[in-house]
């Protein structure tokens, strides 16, 4: 059985229906978890403190992972030499930007205009996650990345959408004048078949 696309990561596959980021990736549209996001967009933001780069930090001022372009903080790193500088999932295969963990409390959700507390409140296989402040960082980072990347490609999309609009005004063009030369030749045809009729009459 095929399993729904849009309730997974387009990238690890792992299924997640709320948290899935809208972006353009390798070419094409795709809905990627936070995880997958954040470590297919090294270099956009530091590992460590998960800011993201609105310009890359001065070189005194960054350490470049030796296995990938991550960029972090110097001030975010214990480690002080560039020669030895691994980020966080370079330095563990295990790693993830985004854990939630199980709300075990026996602690009723509250009830918000958008939750009423209505029935699914005791249903054993309605998962309740909760997102630390860590997780929340990294949903904000995957959200900024996610987001500049939508409006680039909006912005390319309309630079597209302009140039085959012009594309086809000036094909729109060039048809009618085909269309009026031709009219012209099958007039001048014309009236070159009725002058040689009247000749020969």
């Amino acid at each position: 059985m095929k399993r729904d696309q849009q309730s997974e990561c387009g990238a690890c596959g792992a299924p997640e229906r709320l948290l899935l980021h809208n972006l353009r990736h390798r070419a094409s549209y795709r809905r990627l978890c936070t995880n997958c996001v954040l470590k297919n967009h090294q270099g956009l933001f530091c590992p460590i403190c998960l800011e993201v780069f609105n310009e890359s930090p001065p070189s005194h001022q960054r350490l470049i992972c030796l296995k990938c372009p991550s960029i972090s903080h110097l001030s975010c790193s214990s480690s002080s030499s560039q020669a030895s500088f691994t980020c966080p999932p370079c330095s563990n295969p295990n790693f993830s930007f985004f854990n939630v963990t199980p709300n075990t409390s026996n602690k009723k959700p509250k009830s918000t205009p958008d939750h009423q507390g209505g029935s699914n409140d005791h249903d054993p296989n309605l998962m309740k996650r909760v997102i630390d402040k860590e997780a929340a960082k990294a949903l904000l980072a995957a959200a900024k990345i996610a987001a500049a990347s939508m409006t680039k490609a909006a912005a390319v999309a309309r630079v597209e959408a302009e140039r085959r609009v012009k594309e086809a005004t000036l094909t729109k063009k060039r048809a009618k004048e085909a269309l009026e030369r031709l009219a012209f030749l099958a007039r001048k045809d014309k009236d070159l078949k009725s002058s040689h009729t009247q000749i020969q009459s």
